[in-house]
């Protein structure tokens, strides 16, 4: 199995690049593992950040309350569900891709900047990245 996802994630990485994508670039995007996820949950994927850049700090304000939030992180661990692996390759890449775009400076969210990759992804590898599965 650890294999199949090594394999998986390396060809996503090569269609990523042929692109114009740059998820290897250590200095912009951090180091990024991959690895099955030890739980059997309902979802397909995570992408953990961890170790923020504290050069890219901000305050987010919402109301009364102030958050810290961080543009880049420097290591990220994505995990996929033990069942996905058990799907087409189509849909475990779609997933791995889905959680390399969070890996992308300011894209541990949702928000605007990952949806213009997924569109971009999209587009251009015929996957479907969204924010949730269909």
């Amino acid at each position: 199995m650890d294999e199949k996802i090594q394999k998986l994630y390396q060809e996503c990485i090569q269609e990523l690049e042929n692109i114009g994508i740059k998820i290897t670039n250590n200095i912009d995007i951090g180091q990024i593992e991959i690895k099955l996820s030890k739980r059997n949950n309902k979802r397909y994927g995570a992408c953990k950040q961890l170790e923020p850049d504290k050069t890219t700090r901000y305050i987010e304000k919402t109301k009364r309350r102030k958050i810290v939030k961080y543009w880049k992180y420097n290591k990220h661990i994505i995990e996929i569900s033990p069942w996905v692996m058990e799907l087409q390759d189509k849909v475990i890449k779609n997933t791995i891709i889905h959680e390399l775009i969070h890996c992308m400076p300011n894209c541990n969210d949702h928000g605007e900047i990952f949806k213009k990759y997924a569109k971009y992804i999209n587009q251009n590898l015929g996957y479907d990245i969204s924010r949730v599965r269909k």
